[in-house]
């Protein structure tokens, strides 16, 4: 073999090698993920994120706004020295569970997600929170006489008392008996409260019958209409519903009013207190964004 001919010999093998070295150090391209598909029109993962941050972005921006205080207070917690007991914990905890019921506090943990152990982290957050809170803000809120006279002169209808009436009432499951205990009535030959005790199937019976104080908006309307349709002292006829046989009684009535000041001072007063302990707050959120020099960066999002 001449020398020119193995030269172009060893070339030629040498760009197949080459080449073959190349084939292998190619990376393998993963094909995108699926999450829909219809025919040959596809959405891949990637596509269906975008088009959900963009169709949950006020939301999303509401979120990453509350994850950043949430961070802020936790700091602040530690430079200020804020701190809960392990006494405080468990009783926020136990608090915590008892809203959601005996029951339902671990069928609410599986239907979340969230394992006991995030739950546990996001209540020591809250608490964190709410301990910031009672130092910064409720401790600082005072509310004067003026300030509990201004908030009732401009919000007055908000105490006013609609009309309501006092009433009790009998159930039972048939009519022969609830036309009965009407000419028991009619004949006053028992009472109405002896009679709701006795005979009623309704929970109040134990209370003679008593529903207490009731506003148009408390009862279902086919309770409700017949109620209101009475005079003081009078009783109704024998009224049926889907809850059974009814006889009702209003033993007194009160005409819608505006009660004054001295009535309802104490809850003016917690309505004052609220009102100006949400303008600290909001004060209190501002000092805390500029002291730790938060931003936050929304468009990222998307």
């Amino acid at each position: 073999m001449s020398g020119l001919r193995l030269l172009c010999l060893l070339a030629a093998l040498l760009i197949l090698g080459v080449g073959s070295g190349c084939e292998k150090e190619k990376p393998t391209v993963k094909p995108p993920r699926l999450v829909a598909k219809l025919g040959s029109q596809t959405i891949t993962r990637d596509e269906f994120l975008a088009e959900f941050a963009k169709a949950n972005y006020r939301q999303a921006m509401t979120y990453l706004e509350e994850l950043a205080l949430q961070e802020t207070y936790i700091q602040e917690a530690k430079q200020s020295g804020v701190q809960f007991t392990h006494a405080e914990l468990a009783a926020y905890v136990q608090e915590l569970k008892d809203a959601y019921g005996a029951d339902h506090f671990e069928r609410y943990l599986a239907r979340s997600g969230l394992s006991y152990s995030d739950w546990l982290s996001q209540a020591k957050t809250d608490l964190i929170r709410a301990k910031l809170v009672e130092v910064n803000v409720t401790a600082k809120v005072e509310v004067s006489e003026k300030d509990i006279e201004l908030y009732y002169t401009e919000h007055g209808p908000e105490f006013e008392q609609l009309l309501r009436v006092k009433a009790r009432q009998i159930l039972v499951k048939n009519n022969e008996t609830a036309k009965q205990l009407l000419r028991f009535l009619s004949r006053r030959k028992r009472s109405f409260e002896s009679l709701a005790t006795e005979y009623s199937v309704a929970p109040e019976a134990a209370r003679s019958g008593d529903l207490g104080w009731v506003k148009r908006g408390d009862l279902p309307p086919e309770i409700e209409t017949p109620i209101f349709s009475l005079s003081e002292g009078k009783h109704s006829k024998v009224v049926h519903t889907s809850f059974g046989y009814h006889i009702f009684k209003v033993e007194k009535i009160e005409e819608a009013r505006t009660p004054d000041l001295d009535e309802v001072k104490e809850k003016v007063r917690a309505k004052a207190f609220d009102q100006k302990a949400k303008i600290r707050f909001d004060e209190w959120v501002k000092e805390l964004k500029s002291k730790w020099r938060l931003q936050t960066f929304p468009e990222e999002i998307l």
